[in-house]
């Protein structure tokens, strides 16, 4: 009953973008769950907008459904105003809790932040090994429009390997993406970033910091 549903304390759960919401762009005969777009997706040298298999679902299909959502990202997507970023907002920033959230404001609540200057929960242009602090950042702003999350129930999804650990600063839950796909071509064949993106399945409400089995980057199969 709706009791219940109170007592449950509420929860974030913030995403990167690239190779997080979206795939290596165009490549679905290796990401047989990805969908493509005809929007430009600027990101990590550019093409048609290509969806992870989660989008392709649906955050909503995930136990964020009943989260609360953010997004912090490295990158900038396409920019904002462009086709793409109003997609991301429009349509893939969706889930039972935040629709009910974004319509009681939407023309402030839907809009882009950057870095650390967050006056909503969607950030772009936030570097590499610090997102932790926008995350943290997004969190409290939920916090000022009436809305308390405890640290330990926001969890954070991301493809690149080095931005999982640092989320131990901060005493927020951290997961890396993508694991059973890497980009071999990029940053010399580390595969230090994913190359399908996000699976419905490994969008889990587990605590801890957690990277791909080893060092997160030698398991599943590399694709270059």
């Amino acid at each position: 009953d709706g009791l219940q549903d109170h007592q449950e304390p509420a929860c974030l759960c913030v995403f990167d973008i690239d190779r997080t919401l979206t795939g290596k762009q165009g490549d679905t005969e290796h990401c047989p769950g990805n969908v493509v777009k005809d929007m430009y997706d600027d990101g990590y040298g550019g093409g048609k907008a290509t969806l992870s298999a989660l989008v392709a679902a649906g955050i909503s299909s995930t136990f964020c459904n009943d989260c609360y959502l953010g997004i912090t990202s490295a990158g900038k997507g396409s920019g904002v105003g462009s086709p793409w970023n109003n997609y991301v907002l429009d349509d893939v920033m969706r889930g039972a809790v935040q629709d009910q959230f974004i319509q009681r404001n939407p023309a402030s609540y839907k809009t882009w932040s950057q870095g650390t200057d967050v006056h909503s929960p969607y950030v772009l242009g936030q570097g590499n090994r610090i997102k932790q602090n926008a995350v943290e950042l997004i969190r409290e702003w939920y916090g000022s429009q009436g809305i308390q999350i405890q640290s330990g129930e926001v969890y954070f999804f991301d493809d690149r390997t080095e931005n999982i650990p640092p989320f131990q600063e901060k005493g927020l839950n951290s997961r890396e993406i993508s694991c059973a796909s890497r980009d071999l071509e990029l940053y010399g064949g580390s595969g230090m970033v994913g190359y399908c993106g996000a699976r419905p399945e490994e969008i889990v409400k587990e605590k801890g910091n957690v990277a791909c089995h080893g060092d997160g980057r030698t398991n599943g199969h590399g694709i270059n």
